[in-house]
């Protein structure tokens, strides 16, 4: 059925006088609570429901705890939206204290109410012995009530859906009620066979819950909401129908927006276009849904130029799917600030402020002078045999906007220029950037800040980078490094950098230094540790390995004793 459909059978159903029950049965996520939600709004505010009540099967153990909460979560119209509460309650128990009538009678029941009537106060500590009296009374006070039971499928193990469904059938056949049932009928289980044999006896129709994407769109981005249209269009593109996704999604671009408020429109049309997809790959665990950290860390130009190089996993085969029809390129430092949202919960002000005033200097640079991310369309975006305009674009909007390019992209381009044969024109444009990123901010070097897969690093570049980096900072010595990565669980580029460029003499000489020091051990098995790294092909750890090692066998040939000490850490070979 489709939502139209739907509705117009659920509104006919609330516009009845007779008292029935339906069914709408759908997969988790579709949207059927929060579609209920909204019908059940309007027909309040069309005065077509008197008392209703709303409850969630999710837990409930047996079957006084759901009829109680019948009673419990029960508004009248005027309350729907705002939803059940203490006051409420109140106004429930007064009106069944209103409704019973107090005669000079023995009933302890009675008198409780009587006592209730003249002080709700008193009748606390008595709740205690006629408590369930109370609550068998204020049962019998649930008369032609509209009742919505949801999440039957994840009702407690206590609770029988045999005496759900025998509560309903009473509900609408004694007491006058209106019961829609939500449930998610592929999930019920054991409970199953239960369900299709009873079902026709207690509902009066049975409706399927599956809209479009359209239609799931509709309802949560509306018509009122000024990115609306935008936003449906992507939500389509990636036929997302999961409404809670869609809800986190909408949440995601109201909270962000302020920030680029009064920006240009690139960075609006960019906050909306990665937060739909960023937000649809965090939250979803599907398969068909991209991978979220493919998405995040790896630069999408890189894994494009590597087709055909190596074999793509089934994840990255998605991926690289789902973001070609998408039209997205990489992450940038705009999207991780989106990304660094999603995980926090909450937006770090000064450095999403900071980002966002980059991005605008660079949008201004942008309209002036033509987009570097443009310019690669005539890479992605076409087979025709365009290599020198692509080559010559490429160049000029790199060196005019170098210092918005990030590392990844930067690579990424040289890399492009070094396959295509142009040696200069790379080495060029990698010369620029460093020297640019030594101008504007030398973190801008550190390989570490930068997101880099295998396929878009180019080697010279980054040794290149690396080295001015590090060149430009004071760098611990040997010792101060060992020392202070021992006990740890991680390491610094510059700690790295500094153990794979220590000499032989220069370990051992460390070594030898120490005298009564009870972390000796510690800073031997420190070294020693990157030989285990048997799955990391980054050089340096396996240079730090051996050049201590070679370092620790001079010890041990020193004398008998020193042999001794270093057993149980050298190689077997080199006892």
């Amino acid at each position: 059925m489709s939502l139209k459909d739907v509705r117009t059978a659920v509104e006919r159903f609330l516009k009845s006088d007779s008292p029935q029950a339906i069914a709408i049965s759908g997969k988790w996520g579709s949207g059927k609570t929060y579609f209920w939600n909204q019908v059940i709004k309007d027909a309040s505010q069309q005065g077509l429901i008197k008392k209703y009540s709303y409850v969630s099967l999710f837990g409930t153990n047996n079957l006084a705890e759901l009829k109680s909460a019948i009673f419990d979560n029960a508004v009248s119209a005027k309350d729907v939206d705002a939803g059940a509460s203490s006051l409420t309650w109140a106004e429930n128990a007064k009106a069944v204290m209103r409704s019973s009538s107090i005669d000079e009678v023995k009933d302890p029941s009675r008198r409780l109410l009587n006592l209730g009537r003249k002080n709700i106060s008193q009748v606390t500590p008595i709740l205690g012995t006629w408590g369930n009296v109370a609550r068998s009374l204020s049962f019998f006070a649930i008369k032609n009530y509209v009742i919505c039971l949801d999440d039957v499928e994840r009702k407690g193990t206590g609770l029988p859906l045999k005496e759900v469904l025998g509560l309903v059938s009473m509900l609408k056949e004694q007491r006058g009620c209106r019961i829609v049932v939500i449930l998610n009928e592929d999930e019920l289980e054991s409970d199953r066979p239960v369900f299709d044999a009873f079902k026709e006896k207690v509902f009066d129709g049975e409706m399927v819950f599956s809209p479009s994407v359209e239609e799931c769109a509709k309802l949560v981005f509306t018509d009122d909401w000024e990115h609306s249209k935008e936003v449906t269009e992507k939500v389509v593109r990636l036929d997302i129908k999961n409404i809670r996704i869609l809800q986190r999604i909408r949440r995601v671009i109201e909270t962000l927006l302020p920030y680029v408020e009064g920006k240009d429109e690139a960075l609006t049309r960019q906050l909306i276009h990665s937060s739909v997809l960023l937000t649809w790959c965090y939250n979803s665990r599907e398969s068909t849904v991209p991978s979220y950290e493919i998405v995040k860390d790896t630069s999408y130009a890189a894994l494009m130029m590597s087709s055909g190089k190596t074999e793509k996993t089934e994840s990255q085969k998605v991926t690289e799917k789902v973001l070609s029809g998408y039209g997205y390129r990489d992450s940038d430092e705009f999207d991780l600030h989106i990304c660094q949202f999603l995980e926090k919960g909450y937006v770090v002000d000064d450095d999403f402020v900071a980002m966002v005033n980059s991005f605008q200097e660079m949008a201004l640079k942008n309209n002036h002078s033509g987009s570097f991310t443009q310019a690669w369309g005539l890479f992605h975006d076409t087979f025709a045999d365009n290599e020198q305009e692509l080559v010559t674009t490429l160049r000029q909007r790199f060196l005019d906007g170098a210092k918005w390019i990030h590392l990844g992209n930067a690579m990424g381009t040289v890399r492009l220029m070094r396959e295509l044969g142009h040696e200069d024109i790379a080495d060029e444009l990698m010369n620029h950037w460093i020297e640019m990123a030594k101008r504007e901010n030398k973190e801008l070097l550190n390989p570490q800040n930068a997101f880099l897969s295998s396929e878009s690093v180019d080697e010279k570049f980054k040794e290149a980078a690396k080295n001015d980096y590090f060149s430009e900072k004071s760098m611990p010595t040997l010792g101060d490094a060992i020392r202070d990565m021992s006990g740890k669980n991680g390491w610094s580029m510059e700690q790295i950098e500094v153990l794979s460029n220590a000499s032989v003499d220069e370990y051992f000489d460390f070594f030898k230094s120490i005298d009564m020091d009870a972390y000796l051990d510690a800073y031997i098995k420190t070294c020693l540790q990157f030989g285990s790294f048997t799955n990391n092909n980054d050089e340096n750890y396996k240079k730090i390995y051996e050049t201590a090692v070679l370092a620790l066998k001079r010890i041990a040939s020193e004398d008998r004793l020193n042999a001794l000490r270093l057993s149980r850490f050298l190689p077997k070979e080199a006892n």
